[in-house]
């Protein structure tokens, strides 16, 4: 499993346990980590950190769990779990956004339909797109 297909991806000590990754995700932003655990074809750990102007967590700092499990009657189709922990206050929020666009793409990558382009990472800062997240999670909570 890589993360190449959307993202530029340096590694260091190749695609194994201990290796170390880091990849662009827009201009000036930087997500770096390493690989805990490869069980190809099923699972893959690996923390992550990230180098952001206004938001910084060091590589190490969160942990990232894929794994991927054959479904349907024949087999031919496959459930993707994600789960992210160790995310310090609201990064959660920005990371849960983040996710679902990475998702979506993949997920009309792997699609045999055609037709539309997925949705585009956001061109905008991430402490901008924080601050409207935030002020969204404020009216919902508000009576």
């Amino acid at each position: 499993m890589q993360l190449a297909f959307c993202h530029g991806v340096l590694r260091r000590g190749g695609c194994a346990a201990g290796g170390r990754f880091r990849f662009e995700v827009a201009p000036g932003q930087f997500c770096e980590g390493q690989y805990v655990i490869i069980d190809r074809p099923v699972r893959l750990v690996f923390t992550l950190g990230l180098d952001r102007p206004g938001l910084r967590a060091g590589a190490g700092t969160s942990r990232v769990q894929v794994t991927l499990a054959r479904v349907g009657e024949d087999g031919q189709q496959t459930r993707l779990r994600l789960i992210h922990t160790g995310l310090a206050g609201d990064l959660g929020l920005l990371h849960d956004d983040g996710w679902t666009r990475f998702l979506a793409r993949l997920a009309r990558l792997a699609s045999v339909t055609v037709g539309g382009e997925p949705p585009a990472y956001p061109a905008e800062q991430p402490a901008g797109r924080l601050i409207t997240f935030r002020g969204q999670r404020a009216r919902k909570d508000s009576p």
